[in-house]
């Protein structure tokens, strides 16, 4: 007899990092006797959970603009982008706080040497053109037809210059101050754009919320639920520098059936680290499976702890980014290249601190 059930027809594996960008002392720690720069080493311990995906995507905070260089310049040297696209990233977020922060030819310098590395630059455009062919970015794996798209609550305090008003997806119409008015018919017309391209999954990668702080704000859940009304199937967060809770939430859609959305409130930092620190974010690792009656699903979501360290000044090579989970089990299985015990400690705890963030307890409700 035949079953009814439906089964798997195509799958596709998704990551997700935050914030990638750098501090000056790991820009120092890069710069090679010939006065390049060289990012390999510091990303190789994250490469194999990178590139293990059908795609992964991140925010990229700054610029590919000319030198100096700096994070508070906002400018990174272009080989940046040559070990970001070999560690196996395909898209980057250019849609944030950095976007216009050295101009409209700095963002468009950026996209520019972003998609000479054959990543994807998301969420700015270099014309209105531009802006009406590539507002929606769509992939597709094995079948299934991902949408991308991005915005930003702002740019740094800065407006958008006058005939440059293409340039970025915005979440709010008083996006140079106080971040209260969200752009409804904004945000409706780009995700009417990602619905018209009959996409199997949509994913808004959003700039959001407020730095240094894992709160989700009431605003942030309004245009979390616009999002879900407009078809978002996944909502990822950066700009807070902190993992946030990640949701999986039970909707129901207009024509009656159930489907599950995540949101991913705050990723944290992938990349950047300070003299002497360590730094914990998350590497969401989602599967989709698209089934026989064309319903496509996240049939797994979990999630890698990911950060940078500074291993010590008498290091070769002393700024890493870790695959966390991956540098923990390599101390307890006494690796040779592995961290100190005092930095192993360090982040053992901040790890078993992560779960509490990303699946915090619920509270009681009397």
């Amino acid at each position: 007899a035949q079953s009814d059930e439906p089964v798997a027809v195509g799958k596709a594996t998704l990551r997700a990092v935050g914030d990638i960008y750098l501090t000056d002392a790991m820009l120092d720690a890069a710069i090679l006797p010939d006065g390049s720069y060289d990012f390999t080493a510091q990303f190789a311990d994250v490469i194999p959970a990178l590139a293990d995906a059908d795609l992964t995507l991140a925010n990229f905070e700054g610029n590919f603009d000319s030198a100096p260089f700096g994070k508070d310049l906002a400018s990174y040297p272009d080989a940046l982008a040559k070990t970001l696209a070999a560690a196996g990233i395909d898209l980057l977020q250019t849609a944030n706080t950095y976007s216009i922060f050295n101009g409209i030819v700095g963002m468009e310098r950026t996209k520019s040497v972003i998609e000479a590395q054959g990543m994807t630059a998301f969420g700015t455009y270099t014309s209105a053109q531009d802006r009406e062919k590539n507002q929606v970015v769509l992939r597709e794996v094995n079948g299934i037809r991902i949408a991308f798209v991005a915005f930003t609550k702002g740019l740094g305090g800065m407006g958008l210059p006058t005939g440059a008003e293409y340039c970025v997806n915005l979440l709010y119409t008083d996006y140079t101050s106080n971040y209260e008015n969200i752009d409804y018919d904004g945000i409706r017309a780009v995700m009417k754009a990602a619905r018209a391209m009959n996409p199997d999954i949509i994913v808004a990668s959003l700039h959001w919320g407020s730095e240094d702080t894992r709160e989700v704000s009431k605003s942030q859940e309004n245009i979390a639920n616009l999002l879900i009304d407009c078809g978002a199937d996944l909502i990822l967060g950066s700009h807070s520098h902190l993992a946030a809770p990640i949701e999986e939430r039970a909707v129901r859609m207009d024509n009656g059936e159930d489907k599950t959305v995540v949101i991913a409130y705050g990723l944290g930092d992938l990349s950047a680290v300070d003299e002497g620190g360590s730094t914990i974010g998350v590497m969401l690792d989602l599967e989709i499976t698209k089934d026989s009656t064309g319903d496509a699903y996240f049939s797994k979501v979990n999630y890698r702890a990911v950060g940078a360290v500074d291993r010590g000044e008498e290091i070769q090579n002393r700024y890493r980014v870790l695959d966390i989970d991956s540098a923990l089990a390599l101390y307890e299985a006494n690796y040779y290249d592995r961290v100190s015990s005092s930095l192993y400690e360090s982040l053992k705890t901040a790890r078993e601190r992560l779960e509490g963030y990303v699946h915090p307890a619920e509270e009681e409700t009397e």
